[in-house]
């Protein structure tokens, strides 16, 4: 019989989103498996962020009065408001409620996991103190010490975050990375830190390609072949240079970006990219999670054109997965992520070769080479890494007697 747990999760990701990140789908897939999850929101300031999320319809009446909702997955999300500009007091407030969720909401019976992204999260040392657990794991899915500072979930300098993850390394159970880097990064603190690396939702996008006669009304009427990418611009990861270099090189590839522009998602345009000039380039904006096997069906091929820089060199982008999965051909930058892939990928060491390898891609794509890109998407599903995860968790669990 399975044993199951009991899960707090400390997110530094908002459970709303329209873009499910690996905190949502190991989350998902282990409430589905019949344990229970409490899913912690990074505390926000009642200001802009807040405002936003209003805007977006994310916050009934009663959300508001409890600061919780129960998602459709029966997963129960708190989303903890700062509502005095002191981070040791809040996080105290924040604790106290934590608390009160899991005595009411969590089985008493069963032993509960504090299972911690949040590195950044100011004054973590209380929440490691406080909330009630049997079982500390660290889940690190980035490099946090190279995030850019200023972004208002997190609320701890850049200067404290070295040191709030190395308390959080050295205290844990358990430590998950999700690449080699980082394993060998928080191995100096703790001789249990395990490499699970990033997964796709293979059966979600497994058959997009049946969809290709139901393509969205802004994609279908793009001239072929449309070079995709799905995921956030940001400037810090998202290469433009590149981007521009390949609609430069390529005048009769479409070039078709599909999502949020940091703070100006909803009114960003190809002007705020740089991209202005280029007639073959296309910026559709964000769009919901469940459109994204529809637009996958219109590409025939994706790119992931990302710097190389000390945030990214220690990433591992979800998209790449669910790319493979819907069998396209994937055309990336040199990240250390990807190099077990390179039979399926087009790992590119610079622009030139990034330029090559997108020709290369179209010109010798066949049902052979898809199915064995699907072949290995589907041996990378996130049901495999939670179940992975559990073996380790287990193993830590019965030597908590």
């Amino acid at each position: 019989m399975q044993q199951r747990y009991n899960i707090i999760c400390l997110s530094n990701q908002l459970w709303d989103t329209t873009s499910p990140t690996n905190k949502h789908h190991v989350m998902y897939r282990l409430a589905k498996l019949g344990h229970n999850v409490l899913y912690c929101d990074p505390p926000i300031n009642t200001g802009r962020v807040f405002i936003k999320q209003w805007q977006y319809g994310w916050w009934s009446a009663k959300r508001l009065l409890t600061q919780t909702k129960v998602d459709e997955s029966g997963i129960l999300v708190y989303t903890p408001l700062n509502v005095v500009p002191v981070s040791h007091i809040t996080s105290l407030l924040h604790i106290s409620k934590i608390n009160a969720l899991a005595k009411k909401h969590l089985d008493p019976n069963l032993k509960t996991i504090l299972w911690i992204y949040h590195v950044q999260i100011a004054s973590l040392q209380n929440y490691l103190a406080k909330i009630n657990h049997d079982i500390l794991i660290y889940d690190c899915v980035d490099n946090y010490e190279t995030f850019a500072p200023g972004n208002k979930l997190y609320g701890t300098s850049a200067g404290n975050v070295a040191a709030q993850e190395e308390l959080l390394a050295r205290t844990a159970d358990l430590v998950f990375t999700v690449t080699p880097m980082l394993v060998e990064k928080l191995s100096k603190y703790n001789p249990k830190v395990y490499w699970t690396p990033n997964a796709g939702d293979f059966e979600l996008f497994k058959d997009s390609k049946k969809y290709k006669f139901q393509l969205p009304k802004d994609v279908e009427g793009i001239t072929r072949p449309r070079i995709g990418y799905i995921g956030a611009l940001d400037d810090y990861k998202f290469d433009v240079g590149l981007v521009k270099r390949l609609a430069l090189d390529y005048p009769n590839y479409s070039f078709v970006l599909v999502g949020p522009l940091a703070l100006k998602s909803e009114n960003a345009s190809l002007k705020d990219l740089g991209l202005a000039d280029l007639k073959n380039v296309f910026y559709l904006g964000p769009k919901p999670y469940s459109l994204k096997k529809y637009y996958l069906a219109g590409f025939d091929a994706e790119i992931i054109p990302f710097q190389l820089n000390d945030y990214t060199i220690n990433s591992y982008p979800v998209k790449f997965h669910d790319s493979l999965a819907a069998g396209l051909p994937v055309i990336t930058t040199n990240l250390p992520a990807f190099s077990p892939f390179k039979e399926v990928a087009y790992v590119s060491k610079n622009h030139d070769e990034f330029s090559r390898n997108l020709k290369l891609a179209l010109e010798e794509d066949s049902p052979a080479r898809m199915k064995r890109r699907q072949e290995v998407a589907k041996l990378n599903s996130w049901d495999a890494k939670v179940e992975k995860m559990l073996g380790y968790i287990n193993t830590a669990s019965a030597l908590r007697v």
